[in-house]
């Protein structure tokens, strides 16, 4: 029988077999782990430094939005956009931006920023922001299909309330009553709804004009000849 107890000599033999086939592969792969931990050190710091920077060109957009300095906020904007994409400052601009157009009666561009911010978002709270404003844009722009079709699926529960609002406005304009009074029974039904907020909706829902029931046709009167 095979003695499994290895002399000292035999070990220090065996390991060194084993360290020829296997030591080089056990080597790069400690170097990978040790280079992928240093990465995503890297990688956290230098996300803490591009959110640093954009909050400060995020900053500086904003301080020439209450200016109104054309110029600077354009290219503010643009910086955002192009070198903070991934961090959240990029999609709240878009947002601002829209604002500030909105402001201008520039609906159409104010549409391309919130579908941008959509599209962009880093987070799902902004990306809803500015869902819902779009649906706003869309609504004043009388592209009420295009509107309901944006929020018609739309179920967050944290947004719930305002997603239902748009809805009933939307139907409202369509002439659709009854859809309408549907749609601000729902938002209604949030129980997170602050005093002012289930107040304004009661007043949408109670402003509704009532539906008229249609009068049975009158007969005509029968002409002789």
């Amino acid at each position: 029988m095979t003695d499994i107890h290895l002399s000292e000599d035999e070990q220090v033999e065996a390991l060194k077999r084993w360290w020829k086939e296997n030591g080089t592969a056990i080597l790069v792969g400690v170097l990978i782990g040790i280079a992928g931990i240093a990465g995503v050190w890297y990688w956290q710091d230098h996300k803490h430094a591009k959110a640093e920077s954009g909050s400060v060109v995020f900053a500086e957009f904003n301080d020439a939005l209450q200016q109104n300095q054309e110029e600077i906020i354009g290219s503010k904007y643009q910086s955002l956009q192009n070198d903070y994409q991934r961090t959240p400052y990029a999609a709240l601009a878009a947002l601002a931006m829209a604002k500030h157009q909105v402001d201008k009666k520039d609906l159409p561009a104010a549409e391309t920023q919130l579908r941008w911010a959509i599209d962009h978002a880093s987070h799902a709270a902004i990306t809803h922001l500015a869902r819902l404003r779009l649906t706003r844009v869309l609504i004043q722009e009388k592209k009420l299909d295009a509107a309901l079709a944006l929020i018609a699926e739309q179920k967050e529960p944290a947004f719930i309330s305002e997603y239902a609002e748009l809805r009933g406005d939307i139907y409202l304009q369509q002439g659709k009553i009854e859809q309408a009074r549907a749609a601000y029974v729902e938002a209604l039904a949030d129980a997170a709804l602050q005093a002012t907020r289930r107040t304004y909706l009661e007043m949408k829902r109670d402003d509704l004009p009532t539906v008229a029931t249609a009068a049975p046709a009158t007969p005509a009167k029968e002409t002789k000849p």
